[in-house]
C-alpha cells in the first residue's frame, strides 16, 4: 500500500530519566518494533432483509469484525535542556512517531433456506437492491469476499519536566500537540455463484479519520538494582476528528446497470486514553534495551452505516458515517541510544 511503502520512521526515545544511573546527554533517539493487535469497527454492508417490497434491512451482518494482528513501528528523538522550569531534573522536547499496518481479508457465503429469510445489500445511490431468493432459485447462495487493510499511526511533539525523587525513582510531567491517523480501505465482492449470468457487484471504499489534538501524561521510572528498571506511562488525549468517506459500487450487468459514486464527511470529537509498561536493561553508559506493552482506547472511530430497519428500498436508504471505537495493544522492544 502506497501509505505503508513510504512511511519511513527512524527516530524515537526513552525518557533521559530511563538511566539507571545519570546519563550526560544531550539527545536520545530510540526505536522499537514489534506486534500490534487492532479491533477497529465491523463492516456491515449485508443484512438480512424482507422478502417482499420494500425489502427493509431487517439486520445487519458483520462480515469482517475489524480484529487484526500487524507489525508496528515507532521511534523517538528527544532534546535534553539545561534548565527546568519546575523542580529538579532534566526538561526535554521530544518527538515521536509510528505506524501499524493491517492486511486482511474474510470470505462469507449466505445460504437461502427458504420462506422468511432474504440476504442481500443496495447499490449507493439506494435506487436498486439486490439478495437472495428461496429455493430452487440460481440466486439463492450469496458469496462475498471483503479486503481490508488498516493504516494506524501518529507523531507527537511533547515538553517533559522530570521531578527527581531520590536516585532510584523519577517522575514526569509531559504534555504538546498530538496527530494520529486510521485509514481504512476495503474492497468488497458479491456474487451469486449458481446464477448462470455469474454476475459479480463491486463495492469500493476509504474511509479516512485524522485526528489533531494534544495529550498530557504522566509517567513515572523506578531502579529495580543497578542495569533493570521498570518504567509506566499514562496519558489522555483530546482531537478533532474528522473523517472522509469515498465509495464506489459498479454492478454493470444490472439493470439499470450502476457505477456510483458517492463522498461523505463527518466532523467529531475523540478521547484517548494510553497506558505503557516497560521493562528495560541498561547495556552500557549510553545504550539500553526495553520489553515494551502499551494498549489504546480511542473513543471515536468512523464506521459506516448503509441503513437501517426503517428504512426502506429503492427510496428510503440512508448511507451515513457512525460513530465506533477503536483498541489497540502492543507489545515490542526497544532500542535506546544516548549521546
Amino acid at each position: 500500500m502506497s501509505r505503508a511503502q513510504s512511511f519511513v520512521l527512524i527516530l524515537v526515545c526513552l525518557a533521559a530519566t530511563s538511566s539507571h544511573r545519570q546519563v550526560r546527554a544531550e539527545w536520545y533517539a530510540d526505536v522499537d518494533s514489534g506486534a500490534m493487535f487492532i479491533n477497529a469497527p465491523d463492516f456491515q454492508y449485508f443484512a438480512k432483509r424482507g422478502e417482499t417490497a420494500p425489502f427493509e434491512r431487517i439486520e445487519d451482518i458483520t462480515t469482517d469484525d475489524g480484529e487484526d494482528f500487524g507489525a508496528f513501528v515507532g521511534g523517538k528523538a528527544g532534546w535534553i535542556f539545561d534548565g527546568s522550569l519546575l523542580g529538579t531534573g532534566n526538561m526535554r522536547l521530544e518527538f515521536s512517531g509510528s505506524y501499524a499496518g493491517f492486511d486482511d481479508n474474510t470470505a462469507v457465503t449466505f445460504f437461502d433456506p427458504g420462506p422468511g429469510v432474504r440476504y442481500g445489500f443496495v447499490a449507493l445511490d439506494n435506487t436498486t437492491g439486490f439478495g437472495t431468493a428461496d429455493p430452487p432459485s440460481q440466486v439463492r447462495i450469496l458469496h462475498t469476499v471483503t479486503s481490508r487493510e488498516i493504516d494506524f499511526g501518529g507523531y507527537d511533539l511533547l515538553l517533559h519536566q522530570d521531578f527527581r525523587v531520590d536516585e532510584n525513582r523519577v517522575w514526569t510531567l509531559y504534555g504538546g500537540p498530538s496527530v494520529q491517523h486510521l485509514y481504512q480501505e476495503f474492497m468488497t465482492h458479491a456474487s451469486f455463484p449458481l446464477d448462470a449470468s455469474n454476475t459479480e457487484a463491486t463495492l469500493n471504499e476509504a474511509l479516512d479519520t485524522d485526528y489533531i489534538g494534544g495529550k498530557v501524561g504522566v509517567s513515572g521510572r523506578r531502579n529495580l538494582n543497578s542495569r533493570w528498571s521498570l518504567f509506566l506511562d499514562g496519558n489522555t488525549g483530546i482531537y478533532h476528528a474528522k473523517t472522509h468517506y469515498d465509495g464506489r459500487f459498479i454492478h454493470s450487468t444490472s439493470f439499470p446497470p450502476h457505477d456510483d459514486r458517492i463522498s461523505l464527511e463527518r466532523h467529531d470529537h475523540a478521547v484517548s486514553t494510553q497506558a505503557r509498561l516497560d521493562l528495560t536493561r541498561q547495556m552500557n553508559d549510553f545504550a539500553f534495551i526495553s520489553l515494551t506493552s502499551n494498549v489504546q482506547h480511542i473513543d471515536y472511530a468512523g464506521q459506516m452505516n448503509y441503513g437501517t430497519r426503517n428504512d426502506n428500498v429503492p427510496s428510503g436508504s440512508r448511507l451515513s458515517i457512525d460513530r465506533d471505537e477503536l483498541f489497540s495493544a502492543t507489545v515490542g522492544l526497544r532500542l535506546t541510544i544516548f549521546r
